[in-house]
């Protein structure tokens, strides 16, 4: 096992790099933090926020390009982002036999 092999480009998860967290929206060499910082700023997400950072980063979006999207196109990225959520969790496989696993307790 070579370690060059696990950073390859081609590689999917939900951390892409410090990009995809730091909110600059700018390539990883013009990103200040290191990766030190990246990794803690990373650890430091709730589930929910690094779902919604790999979901962004599979439609190649950073928080900010989203906030700076007219409205109507901020909507149609929110609505892709809770299809893709929901497609997800239906497809899991650990999750299929759970019953209620999207059920309302609040109601």
């Amino acid at each position: 096992m070579s370690i060059m092999s696990i950073g390859s480009a081609g590689a999917v998860g939900p951390y892409s790099g410090p990009s995809a967290i730091s909110g600059a929206g700018a390539s990883a060499a013009a990103d200040p933090t290191s990766p030190r910082e990246a990794f803690e700023k990373y650890q430091a997400m709730t589930p929910a926020q690094k779902m919604r950072a790999m979901m962004l980063a599979r439609l190649g979006l950073t928080e900010e390009q989203v906030k700076a999207l007219p409205d109507d196109k901020r909507k149609a990225v929110e609505d892709k982002i809770k299809d893709m959520i929901k497609q997800q969790v239906q497809n899991d496989p650990a999750l299929k036999r759970k019953t209620g696993i999207l059920a309302d307790v609040m109601a």
